[in-house]
């Protein structure tokens, strides 16, 4: 069954379908850069690597946008395709000697993005055990952790989660609960921050209420 499509998705395939391009990526970049952002940064961790992802999302898109068929909606597609990127992210970057490619067009469409703050000696309490989380989220399996950042932190319904990963339901469903207990059993032992190793395990206050 073909998904329904909201009219501003309407509106960027229209622009894109009657070779008005560079509106339709300027359209598609207001509606879902912040979005696209957002995953790639939970996804992957940090926000040089995020933006570094967000670049290559944006770019698949511009060049696949004219081989969309329409047997989801455009949301789907784009979710998909941008959580593909970003657990492909580091093999293809490791095989590209780190090179990521950029594009003059994508690149300039592109909206300012603000660096979020990832020192935890200047976070309140509740940015902080938001930091911890994002690095307890970051010792799942990927398959986990996918689920997790779609569902429980960007708020995408589980079937459509399922939708965006090619998975049935039951699957979805098994996946999100096997990762939230993954991430409440890191999180209950306690776990070492990337890049303050020396500093020593952290954990975060009030697990209980995590998910």
């Amino acid at each position: 069954m073909t998904e329904s499509i909201k009219p501003v998705d309407q509106e960027i395939l229209h622009l894109f379908n009657t070779g008005n391009q560079e509106k339709a990526l300027k359209l598609f970049i207001n509606q879902y850069q912040t979005k696209l952002y957002s995953l790639a940064y939970r996804m992957l961790g940090n926000h040089d690597d995020a933006m570094d992802a967000l670049q290559e999302i944006l770019l698949q898109v511009h060049r696949s946008l004219r081989n969309f068929k329409g047997q989801s909606s455009l949301y789907t597609w784009v979710y998909r395709l941008s959580s593909n990127v970003c657990l492909n992210f580091r093999n293809k970057r490791s095989r590209t000697s780190n090179q990521i490619e950029w594009d003059e067009n994508v690149q300039t469409a592109m909206l300012p993005v603000e660096r979020p703050n990832e020192d935890p000696d200047k976070m309140c309490e509740s940015k902080y055990n938001q930091f911890l989380i994002q690095q307890a989220i970051m010792k799942l399996p990927e398959t986990q952790r996918v689920l997790l950042v779609l569902h429980d932190l960007e708020g995408i319904s589980i079937p459509e989660v399922a939708s965006i990963l090619n998975i049935n339901l039951n699957a979805a469903k098994s996946r999100l609960h096997r990762g939230r207990t993954a991430l409440r059993k890191i999180i209950s032992k306690g776990f070492v921050v990337k890049g303050m190793e020396g500093v020593g395990v952290f954990s975060v206050g009030d697990s209980g209420r995590l998910m």
